[in-house]
């Protein structure tokens, strides 16, 4: 593909704000961030499973039947308890995953870009832009969620926070699982500075 192919294509979300040192440092700072709200939300999960119904049953419970039988085994002082907590904490969560996967496809965008790899750059755009669409969606369902927390769990919501999920799931694990092959794949190649072809 030719750097006019290319044109086609959407340019990496923040694509140069990632780049350098400083760019590094804000990716290690989105993995603390992650981390952190991660590792500050386990309590809750813990209560929401064990009051009967873990994390993953709850966002993808799909129906009204399904989400009145969830919140009623959980009590309110138990289960329930969990996920407002869960919801609200998950928030900081998405915001570092968030920021660390556009970031880290929009560098690889850069490289591969310098590296005259077009359509493995393409690719990296497109996932840095999946990467801020998982994240506003989860946000979304996160809205759903605790919509149906208090007690509005009459359809649409089970199945929009349902859908939701799986958008999110899909689309954040795309960019992930290509932040990491595209990493170790970039180690293989010349350095940008090492080229003297042509665009490839």
């Amino acid at each position: 593909m030719s750097v006019a192919g290319l044109r086609g294509f959407p340019r990496a979300l923040f694509a140069r704000r990632f780049d350098g040192v400083t760019g590094r440092r804000l990716l290690w700072l989105a993995v603390v961030v992650m981390l952190g709200f991660g590792a500050a939300e386990l309590p809750a999960l813990a209560r929401m499973s064990s009051h009967g119904t873990g994390v993953l049953g709850f966002e993808f419970a799909g129906s009204t039947d399904r989400m009145r039988e969830i919140l009623t085994r959980w009590g309110s002082a138990g289960g329930v308890a969990g996920a407002r907590e869960h919801v609200f904490i998950d928030l900081g969560f998405i915001l570092g995953y968030g920021v660390l996967l556009v970031g880290a496809c929009g560098r690889l965008y850069g490289s591969f870009k310098d590296r005259g790899r077009m359509r493995t750059a393409a690719i990296a755009a497109l996932l840095a832009w999946g990467a801020l669409i998982a994240a506003a969606v989860n946000v979304l369902q996160k809205l759903f969620l605790w919509l149906e927390i208090h007690d509005h769990v009459a359809q649409p919501l089970p199945a929009l926070a349902a859908a939701c999920g799986a958008i999110t799931f899909t689309l954040a694990m795309s960019a992930a699982l290509f932040a990491v092959l595209g990493t170790l794949a970039l180690r293989r190649l010349p350095a940008a500075t090492e080229l003297h072809g042509g665009v490839r």
